[in-house]
């Protein structure tokens, strides 16, 4: 396999490497952050912020404890503390959920994990708290800084 890398072809998201690097080093710390969230841990947070909001409104007790069993579950990957911070699906943000159910459910959930609709839930709608939540999230590899990937790009390039 030849590791050279053409930086005529698109690599990612319609970009060159070339363009799709000069993007990732124009992120700021927040927005890098969001890149480096893993799949997953997108859809738990877009669906722990989901559950907050149906729990504001009435509901027989047993789908109530269903919800809250669901969020008790969360804490094998998040803190209580982090869980608790999350807040609940805001209107703007429930209507982009709600366009996106209607693909069905598993195309919905990558949906919430595409770049562009995770950055509008996290820095348009929840701000503080989902930011918050994908800095502490458990067992996450080292989040490379915008030098860090310059240099391992120069470095792979040697």
């Amino acid at each position: 396999m030849n590791s050279t890398i053409d930086e005529t072809k698109i690599y990612a998201s319609g970009r060159t490497y070339a363009e799709h690097c000069a993007w990732l080093d124009s992120l700021s710390p927040d927005e890098n952050l969001i890149v480096c969230t893993p799949v997953g841990y997108r859809y738990a947070l877009i669906l722990v912020s989901i559950t907050k909001r149906l729990l504001a409104h009435e509901m027989p007790a047993e789908q109530r404890l269903r919800f809250l069993e669901f969020l008790e579950k969360q804490a094998d990957s998040w803190t209580a503390d982090t869980i608790a911070n999350i807040r609940p699906m805001c209107d703007d943000g429930f209507e982009m959920v709600r366009e996106a159910q209607k693909l069905g459910a598993k195309k919905s959930l990558d949906v919430y994990a595409e770049h562009e609709v995770f950055s509008a839930f996290v820095l348009r709608f929840w701000p503080s708290s989902a930011i918050e939540a994908a800095r502490k999230r458990p067992n996450k590899l080292s989040n490379p800084t915008v030098n860090e990937r310059t240099s391992a790009r120069t470095n792979q390039a040697s």
